[in-house]
């Protein structure tokens, strides 16, 4: 081959290889522009219920002086005092895009490799109240009192978040979730983009 045109086609790749890194760059800072905006991401949620019952304080279960008086005088009543109650509370699982960077997007043609937040799970609140699953009170005994049921709300509110804390089955549900529509959610929107043909989503806490 001729040294001049040699040169020449080689000076055509630099030219060609310069314009598509060029472009490659600026169509990954327009992706990384619009995915930063979104800012905070809420991708799935779930509910957790729990549910407990409320009896009549036994001798068995009475402590101290005051409350085996009180489990005392029950033997002497007529009658069944039988109550249930559920309790549900919330956690969701969303990625925060305040660390988002530059450098999570790489663009390659018609590729686009993006390295996602990791996912976070948080609490998002709880009932108000409790509900009343089921509520007997017969003979003379004494009807659940509007302290007793804030006193069994809170146990059973200290209970599921103690359960949710030593059980990672629930953050792994919710974080395998938003993974996945987190995956389907950038790639319909990256792709809607004329040009891009692939997405590539990776997480920071993940090797996928």
């Amino acid at each position: 081959m001729n040294r001049k045109l040699s040169y020449f086609l080689i000076g055509v790749v630099a030219v060609l290889a310069g314009a598509c890194s060029d472009r490659d760059a600026e169509t990954g800072q327009e992706i990384y522009t619009e995915v930063k905006s979104v800012n905070k991401l809420v991708l799935s949620q779930m509910t957790i219920s729990k549910m407990a019952s409320l009896d009549e304080l036994t001798l068995d279960k009475a402590q101290g002086a005051k409350q085996i008086l009180q489990a005392l005088g029950n033997t002497l009543k007529i009658g069944s005092r039988k109550a249930a109650y559920s309790y549900d509370t919330y956690m969701r699982a969303y990625m925060d895009f305040s660390g988002f960077a530059p450098d999570d997007v790489k663009v390659s043609g018609n590729t686009v490799t993006l390295t996602l937040p990791a996912i976070q799970t948080e609490f998002a609140g709880r009932d108000v109240t409790i509900n009343e699953e089921h509520y007997r009170v017969t003979g003379i005994r004494s009807a659940v009192s509007a302290s007793e049921r804030a006193e069994i709300k809170e146990k059973i509110a200290e209970a599921l978040k103690a359960e949710v804390e030593n059980n990672s089955t629930f953050k792994e549900q919710l974080v395998s979730t938003a993974e996945a529509k987190a995956r389907a959610y950038f790639t319909s929107l990256l792709t809607a983009d004329e040009g891009i043909e692939n997405v590539v989503v990776r997480f920071k806490n993940s090797n996928d």
